[in-house]
């Protein structure tokens, strides 16, 4: 096998000790690789003022891309903690999401942490109309929708729904959900 093919270079997430993000971004950059740390300026409101800081929006994480040739040295830097994997298999991230990533951070738009929502995953509604409701996102060709069934019915309701209306429901709520409703989610449309 090829040197060159068998260290090509992907993303992967870094753990580092808390608060540690900027200076591990930081050594690695010292040390040519391409690091996104994924810090954006947000207002925080005290009790006597507002002010602007700069906060991960990953806190304990950073991006970088890299070699498994660098492994070692990812590893070894101070504060890092990690690469995220499962068992000893490191874990790429998909270099569109990075691309994201990277374009929303150049904005300058404040940007903020969400609940990680995916198509399927049941929902609340936190606000609106159909507040406490449960169900399931469902994406289609325009956005988002939160489906409701009856499973005594077999009958399903769908509404339209912007994702800053819902949260993503907890094992423990689940539990104490009502059994008259569930989720049901058919494919993307």
């Amino acid at each position: 096998m090829d040197l060159e093919m068998a260290d090509s270079a992907q993303w992967y997430a870094i753990r580092v000790r808390s608060r540690s993000e900027k200076s591990v971004a930081a050594y690695l950059e010292s040390h040519g690789l391409e690091v996104c740390s994924a810090v954006c300026r947000q207002r925080r409101a005290w009790s006597d003022r507002i002010q602007v800081v700069e906060l991960p929006l990953f806190p304990g994480y950073i991006f970088a891309r890299f070699g498994q040739l660098r492994r070692r040295e990812i590893l070894t830097a101070p504060g890092a903690a990690g690469i995220v994997g499962f068992g000893a298999t490191d874990c790429p991230v998909d270099d569109r999401e990075i691309a994201s990533l990277q374009t929303m951070l150049k904005s300058g738009v404040e940007l903020q942490r969400v609940p990680f929502l995916a198509v399927g995953a049941r929902i609340r509604v936190r606000s609106g109309p159909f507040r406490e409701a449960v169900g399931v996102l469902e994406q289609f060709k325009a956005g988002h929708r939160l489906v409701v069934s009856v499973s005594l019915l077999q009958r399903s309701v769908a509404v339209e729904m912007d994702e800053a209306m819902v949260e993503p429901v907890s094992a423990a709520a689940r539990s104490g959900a009502s059994s008259a409703f569930t989720g049901y989610a058919r494919g993307a449309a």
